[in-house]
């Protein structure tokens, strides 16, 4: 892998087990440096749990927040899932998502398959009232759409009416409440789905003109339901997308217009980039070792600072403090809005690159996440609950994501040998097994991973001296 000014290349996929990175860029010398790392052992501790839950409990909870007080002992009935991708269980689907939001109202019931409005009505009208009059009790009516890589749940709340004087007076309700929500796909909804197959992976190649790149995020900057990418040099911050075989760039901020030099910068810059994470949809994390770390809009205009440079931590942002002195991060990996809030334990080891990786499996149960921690000399350790493996040679950037959504990530990897390499790698506490591999002569810059969009699969991200990789 080509040495260069380092930087840690963080991007946030909702959700959605898909954590980003600190890692290096590449350019410069053609081979890095052997010298043995000054850190102590790099063996981290076990992160903290997952800050949040899966893609459907998560709509669930939003579902029933916007609906607010709804009476108890409501039926909650789902339509069948319109989808843009073909589902093999689509109705167990819609039945989930029911039986998830029931679960969060008082005495409420899950209707056991999926049921357009009409039929909704005569279900919730029929019972269980057992010959009482249902009055004071309700219908909360989901409608889930998969589109373009997101789950969207619009709900509405309804009066029943089972006393047949009320509905011929009134026999369509108005809803007294409405509710949405939306997240990206996740490894327990792609289960409703035909599985991705990374062997089978392609790549798309755009030309970029934004030189040499510390880090590259991936994400709804603009909350306009499409995925852009946002590129950090030590000049600027530039989001674009790619079009027609290159990469368009809509805006851009020069760092002397977003943030002072700090007193003691890195001699080779590290950098991250966290996008559009849970609670900050329409913001980019962002930081350099020459600037400090900000939070900008999605015009790019700042909306407050913070210590560390960001990575992804889940659906936490992250922070990460470095050594000007030693030229890497070192210590605990801490909360960027308040640092007394240890996220992971580091054992005061130095690191160059780092990456984390949440795993939800398709039962929608929550596993260790990956965790990945590259030394300066190549050295990676890898750890996931009790599995613990370190290997050399790995280059300066580094990656986990799960990039078939089957609910455990992948590893993604360069090279430090003078030809670049990136290998995309499923661990299961053994040997590492390669499930796509592309030399990248020109060396690479940063990685990121997209959240689901296009067949709802999340995409891998490769920057280049002078191209963007986009793979799914």
């Amino acid at each position: 892998m080509r040495k260069a000014a380092r930087a840690i290349s963080v991007v946030v996929a909702l959700v959605l087990g898909s954590g980003l990175v600190l890692a290096q860029s590449t350019k410069g010398d053609p081979r890095p440096k052997a010298a043995a790392s000054a850190s102590a052992s790099a063996s981290p501790s076990a992160p903290a749990p997952p800050s949040s839950s899966n893609a459907i409990s998560l709509v669930a909870a939003e579902v029933v927040k916007g609906l607010g007080a709804v009476p108890a002992g409501a039926i909650v009935v789902a339509a069948p899932v319109v989808s843009d991708m073909e589902l093999t269980k689509g109705d167990e689907l819609a039945v989930r998502i029911a039986t998830q939001v029931a679960g969060r109202l008082t005495a409420a019931k899950a209707h056991a398959q999926p049921l357009a409005l009409a039929g909704a009505r005569v279900v919730a009208g029929k019972g269980p009232w057992k010959g009482r009059d249902p009055q004071g009790t309700a219908l909360v009516h989901l409608v889930p759409e998969i589109v373009k890589g997101s789950m969207r749940v619009t709900a509405d709340t309804y009066p029943v009416l089972a006393n047949g004087w009320e509905r011929i007076r009134n026999p369509l309700p108005a809803p007294t409440a409405h509710a949405f929500a939306t997240a990206a796909v996740d490894p327990e909804i792609r289960a409703f789905m035909a599985p991705i197959l990374l062997e089978k992976i392609s790549l798309h190649k755009a030309k970029h003109e934004e030189g040499d790149l510390l880090a590259v995020g991936c994400g709804d900057v603009d909350g306009d339901g499409g995925m852009e990418l946002v590129f950090v040099s030590r000049a600027r911050i530039s989001v674009g997308r790619l079009r027609a075989g290159k990469v368009a760039i809509d805006r851009s901020a020069s760092w002397h217009t977003l943030a002072p030099r700090v007193a003691t910068p890195v001699r080779e810059p590290l950098a991250g980039v966290v996008v559009a994470p849970l609670g900050h949809r329409r913001s980019v994390f962002v930081g350099t070792t020459d600037r400090g770390g900000v939070e900008l809009d999605a015009g790019l205009a700042v909306l407050s600072r913070f210590a560390g440079i960001p990575l992804a931590f889940g659906r936490r942002v992250a922070c990460a403090r470095p050594n000007p002195e030693a030229g890497a991060f070192e210590g605990a990996v801490f909360a960027c809005d308040a640092e007394a809030d240890q996220l992971y334990d580091t054992r005061s080891a130095r690191w160059d690159a780092a990456s984390f990786a949440d795993a939800w499996d398709r039962a929608g149960r929550s596993h260790p996440p990956l965790a990945l921690l590259r030394e300066p000399t190549g050295k990676l350790h890898m750890r996931r609950g009790a599995e613990r493996q370190a290997i050399e040679g790995v280059g300066a950037q580094v990656l986990a994501a799960d990039l078939d959504l089957d609910g455990a990530p992948e590893m993604v990897t360069t090279s430090d040998a003078a030809e670049d390499v990136v290998s995309v790698q499923s661990w299961d506490g053994g040997a590492p097994r390669v499930r796509a591999r592309w030399p990248a002569p020109q060396g690479v810059q940063a990685l990121a991973a997209c959240p689901p969009e296009e067949n709802a699969a999340p995409g891998l991200v490769v920057a280049t001296a002078t191209e963007v990789w986009l793979a799914r």
